[in-house]
């Protein structure tokens, strides 16, 4: 055999075909693949501790919250629509119920999340009674509504204004239905813009007694009171279409940001999920909110200041005696950038300052979150819960509510002779006149219709 064949062994390759290789060649193969080995061992016995030493560490399943508490939303009538379409905007499961076919039209939440009573010829033309027999002739298809939608969610909130018919009108019957699902219930109930007819304020302050009153006995956990009027004020010189989008923003904003910031941690101060249930439906009561900002948040006094001076313009409704919060949450939001300038002491202040607006035994809950944002601004949103109800606003509408029946009785009084022609009375006439008074409030025009109630439809997708 030749001396070059003697140094050299015949071996497999991958493909099954035989070949000649020197010793050599196959010393150093087998170094190589002792070398792999070794660290793979090694690479293993690491590995082994790692875990020996994290099985011996507490587990934690840290999940980043999109919000504290899952709100479901009930949104009747035009307004409380409106306002409902605003929060399913951000993710909460959300349903409109209305008599007014052409207002549950452009609300762009999903058709079967919609409830349409057809009653009467569609509407309440500002008549509390037709909101009222509208929800109750229905209840059961309003029910198994609110059942199908809202089986997971832990709060149910009702969202209505105060001068309409259909919401205002069935408010009340709304929360003895809700109830029933044995959920905690609150209610964002708008107070009409300042420039509404006097029968808009009749009917919200009517409809907002009988809030007050299922308040007081904690039917309602907590009675969020908003009023437009406040509103038109903050936001002036938008168009129509312009104002009521602002307003419903401003609106629902604040309650959301609460409710998301509150799951989540901050690097600076949290206020966690307990905390912000307190305050929403754990103190009862009446709950206001609002925003105020603060551009030069670098001066000493600058956040204290502005919680003296602007906080109560920043509120969504006046006239409420802050002295009588029970609870109180602060929630002081900036980017980055402005958050790692503005001293701590300057929060401090402004923490101290709603301790004193408020009074001794006020619980008051802080956080302070970094929020991505080019605004070199300083947000405060600040929430009071346990309040009584705005006695000077309450007033003026009650003042307004009386002088609105005055002239509504006036002009019905003197409807006897403007529509006569004096002919001279018969017998016959006089007690015709006489029958007409006694039957007329049940066989007029709105009566009759009012009686001619049709079926619900249900306009959820089969």
């Amino acid at each position: 055999m030749p001396k070059n064949d003697e140094d050299r062994v015949v071996v497999i390759d991958v493909d099954g075909k035989p070949k000649k290789i020197s010793k050599r060649e196959v010393a150093k193969e087998n170094e190589k693949l002792e070398q792999a080995l070794k660290e793979k061992k090694t690479k293993l016995k690491t590995r082994k501790k790692q875990k020996t030493e994290e099985s011996k560490m507490p587990v934690m399943l840290v999940e980043q919250q999109d919000r504290s508490i899952n709100i479901g939303v009930v949104g009747v009538g035009q307004c409380g629509s409106k306002l409902a379409e605003e929060f399913y905007n951000r993710g909460y499961n959300t349903v409109v119920i209305n008599t007014a076919l052409q207002d549950l039209k452009p609300i762009k939440i999903p058709e079967g999340q919609k409830l349409f009573l057809d009653y009467s010829l569609g509407g309440a033309a500002k008549d509390l009674d037709t909101g009222q027999a509208a929800v109750e002739t229905y209840s059961g298809a309003v029910v198994k509504h609110l059942k199908d939608n809202f089986e997971d969610c832990e709060i149910l909130l009702l969202a209505t204004s105060g001068g309409g018919g259909t919401g205002s009108g069935s408010a009340e019957v709304m929360v003895e239905l809700m109830a029933g699902l044995d959920k905690p219930i609150s209610v964002l109930y708008v107070l009409p813009l300042g420039s509404e007819d006097t029968l808009a304020k009749h009917n919200a302050i009517q409809t907002l007694a009988k809030l007050a009153k299922l308040a007081k006995s904690d039917v309602i956990n907590s009675l969020i009171v908003v009023d437009n009027a406040k509103i038109e004020l903050m936001f002036p010189g938008h168009s129509m279409a312009g104002f009521w989008k602002v307003a419903n923003e401003a609106i629902v904003e604040p309650l959301h940001l609460f409710n998301k910031l509150s799951a989540n941690p901050s690097e600076y101060t949290s206020l966690d999920p307990m905390d912000f249930s307190r305050i929403f439906i754990g103190t009862g009561d009446c709950l206001l909110y609002g925003l105020i900002e603060v551009e030069d948040y670098l001066e000493d006094e600058a956040i204290a200041e502005a919680m003296v001076t602007n906080l109560e313009t920043g509120l969504l409704s006046t006239d409420f005696d802050l002295a009588q919060t029970r609870s109180a949450g602060i929630i002081i939001t900036g980017s980055k950038e402005v958050l790692e300038k503005v001293p701590a002491t300057n929060i401090e202040y402004g923490f101290a300052m709603v301790n004193k607006l408020c009074n001794d035994g006020t619980r008051v809950f802080r956080g302070v979150y970094e929020i991505p944002s080019k605004d070199n601004v300083l947000r405060i949103y600040s929430f009071f819960s346990g309040l009584g109800l705005p006695e000077e606003r309450v007033s003026e509408l009650k003042a307004e509510a009386e002088k609105h029946m005055a002239i509504l009785n006036k002009k019905e009084d003197s409807r006897a002779t403007s529509m006569l022609v004096d002919i001279g009375k018969t017998k016959t006439t006089s007690a015709v006149d006489v029958l007409h008074k006694k039957i007329k409030s049940k066989h007029s025009a709105m009566g009759k219709l009012k009686k001619n109630a049709k079926s619900v439809i249900d306009r959820r997708r089969r």
